[in-house]
């Protein structure tokens, strides 16, 4: 082999190396854009659809898992349902009215006991015994208590939007650096000053995070409720077609509420993008689940 040879070998090896690390370089590139994640999404929902549609018969018995176009018609006959607006209406009323009570008051609560350490000891215990109490076992009880109407919904909705906020929300407030404290109390910074200035801008994202946490457990507390006793509201339509077999009603009414809680949280997501704008992007806060 003469070395004229040798070097066109080995030029075109460095073409072949070249063109393949083009093309890892342009694969990579439409792999990180929001195109490229778009599309591989749309291929994974119309994967898993065909899959669902033509599957059922041979794979699957539809009369337990129905089929995406099923589901369609059903979705499509709820919309003009006038039935349906309100019972949507209903449950929007149950769910944001336990989400602001139960994250308003764990907020306020959390930040309370985070500046009242003695306090804080005294009740944590209890505050963690409520907590693992099964919100499930309690719904007879609340049916009891508040009735049947939307109060017992609010309530149960509540309690779990509470302890999820009220725990982000301590240690929020208990994870600020108390350094920074110090530097704005040599400074001339009042009490209310710290908590306005310092605290509370360092410990948003613990809270934000709560609020996007709790968000979902909003609507499970109202459906439960429902669920159990109601005659009105999506987890009423959603059980009576779950009691009468009709599984595409309830997989239509699933995919609803998974279509108001994607909007929702894109809603607070937005909400949070406005009010962080002062941070350095690519921080992210820690959880807290309780």
């Amino acid at each position: 082999m003469t070395v004229s040879q040798t070097n066109n070998e080995r030029s075109m090896e460095d073409a072949r190396a070249s063109i393949k690390a083009r093309r890892a370089a342009r694969l990579n590139a439409f792999g990180t854009s929001a195109f490229g994640v778009a599309v591989g999404r749309a291929v994974l929902v119309v994967v898993l659809l065909g899959i669902w549609q033509f599957g059922a018969g041979w794979l699957f018995d539809p009369f337990y898992f129905g089929t995406p176009l099923a589901v369609f018609e059903q979705l499509l006959k709820e919309i003009v349902d006038a039935g349906f607006y309100h019972d949507l209406g209903v449950t929007a009323v149950e769910m944001l009215a336990g989400f602001g009570i139960g994250a308003g008051g764990g907020i306020v609560l959390g930040v309370l006991l985070a500046r009242w350490t003695y306090v804080a000891n005294v009740v944590d215990p209890f505050l963690l015994a409520l907590n693992s109490i099964p919100r499930i076992a309690l719904a007879p009880m609340l049916i009891v208590w508040f009735g049947i109407d939307m109060a017992s919904k609010i309530f149960l909705s509540a309690t779990l939007v509470f302890f999820i906020t009220f725990f982000n929300t301590l240690a929020g407030i208990r994870s600020v650096d108390q350094a920074l404290c110090d530097v704005a109390r040599v400074q001339g910074a009042t009490d209310w000053q710290i908590f306005t200035k310092v605290m509370l801008p360092s410990a948003s994202v613990w809270i934000m995070t709560g609020i996007k946490m709790s968000l979902p457990f909003a609507l499970v507390g109202v459906i439960i409720g429902e669920f159990l006793v109601s005659s009105q509201g999506l987890g009423y339509r959603l059980n009576a077609y779950s009691t009468s077999y009709n599984t595409v009603g309830a997989l239509s009414m699933i995919i609803i509420m998974m279509v108001i809680m994607m909007v929702l949280t894109s809603a607070v997501d937005r909400l949070e993008a406005r009010l962080m704008r002062w941070r350095p992007t690519g921080r992210a806060g820690p959880t807290v689940q309780p």
